[in-house]
């Protein structure tokens, strides 16, 4: 009974957010899906978009990494992070409206997991740097791509500052992916 009325709780959230942005006129959200490049490894990125008008849209992504620094000694690490920003519309291609490109930034906060939180490799050797909670600003660059009036490609590129990180303050990641406009 409690998922139920869970369940439609939701249901009229949703409904009350698609009639109110319909009321105000132009707003529109979207969700992504990315992957690719981080600097030694992989990631993927989810990303939810709030567009108040055409030319910008404030933006809340989850990327997770999974890496190896490769060195004397393959360490492996993984970073979780939460990025709040806003993106500007710099170009739109003046014939072909379904081209754009996007320049933008924030901050960030999130966790590194150095050697699955393990001081010590295998070999015995010890690691001086720890697990630890990071934060930091990004700067990113977004090509969107339209496919249809609800799907476009999206090629993202950001380059992250991590104030306080072990396995480095610069990390890029670099991906391509879909984005999905739900009103």
């Amino acid at each position: 009974m409690k998922t139920t009325g869970f369940f439609i709780a939701i249901l009229f959230c949703l409904a009350a957010s698609s009639i109110s942005g319909q009321m105000r006129g132009n707003l529109a959200s979207s969700v992504g899906v990315s992957g690719g490049y981080v600097e030694d490894g992989y990631g993927i990125m989810g990303t939810f978009n709030f567009h108040p008008n055409r030319f910008q849209y404030f933006q809340i992504s989850v990327l997770a990494a999974i890496a190896e620094d490769k060195g004397a000694q393959n360490i492996p690490y993984n970073i979780f992070t939460i990025q709040p920003g806003l993106y500007y519309r710099v170009f739109m291609a003046p014939r072909r409206k379904n081209f754009s490109l996007f320049l933008g930034g924030g901050g960030l906060f999130g966790y590194e997991v150095i050697n699955n939180g393990s001081n010590e490799l295998p070999t015995g050797a010890l690691i001086n740097g720890k697990s630890q909670f990071i934060y930091g600003l990004y700067l990113g660059a977004e090509m969107e791509i339209g496919l249809s009036n609800d799907f476009s490609l999206l090629v993202k590129a950001n380059e992250y500052y991590h104030v306080n990180s072990d396995v480095g303050n610069f990390y890029p990641y670099v991906g391509v992916g879909l984005r999905y406009f739900l009103f």
